[in-house]
């Protein structure tokens, strides 16, 4: 009965229900040059009930950062134009570096990984990695 008369009201008021999933979905910004790896990804964190936004080097990846505020930050190092350190950068600069958790994932890791911890990074993962610990830690850093 409960359930009827629920139906009632959004069918009274015009709204269409919302599914949990459309509310509560947690946002994960990927920034990636690699188009099949951002491709891969998106598939696979939409499938983890994750929304998505692709960009394809620091710059873009700023742009959807202070336009639609991601609850997590996949950032590759190595990248043409602005490059992950240059994004780092500017997060700093802005003062969002430290505000959302950052996740890279790089190939090439050419300085020590403490020293990308220490700038206010979250996690780093080496490419090739793997799919399902990917996830958990973006459930794990996600508030």
């Amino acid at each position: 009965m409960a359930v009827d008369s629920m139906s009632e009201v959004q069918s009274q008021q015009g709204d269409s229900p919302k599914r949990l999933s459309d509310v509560d979905r947690k946002s994960v910004l990927v920034i990636d040059d690699d188009l099949p790896l951002r491709g891969m990804l998106a598939a696979a964190l939409r499938q983890a009930g994750f929304q998505v936004l692709l960009a394809g080097d620091g710059a873009e990846g700023h742009r959807a950062l202070t336009i639609h505020k991601p609850d997590v930050i996949i950032l590759d190092l190595a990248m043409p134009n602005m490059n992950g350190w240059d994004f780092l950068q500017k997060l700093k600069e802005t003062g969002y570096l430290g505000a959302l958790p950052i996740i890279v994932l790089s190939a090439h890791l050419r300085v020590e990984p403490q020293a990308i911890l220490q700038m206010g990074v979250a996690a780093i993962l080496p490419k090739p990695f793997n799919l399902p610990d990917l996830i958990n830690l973006i459930e794990h850093l996600a508030p």
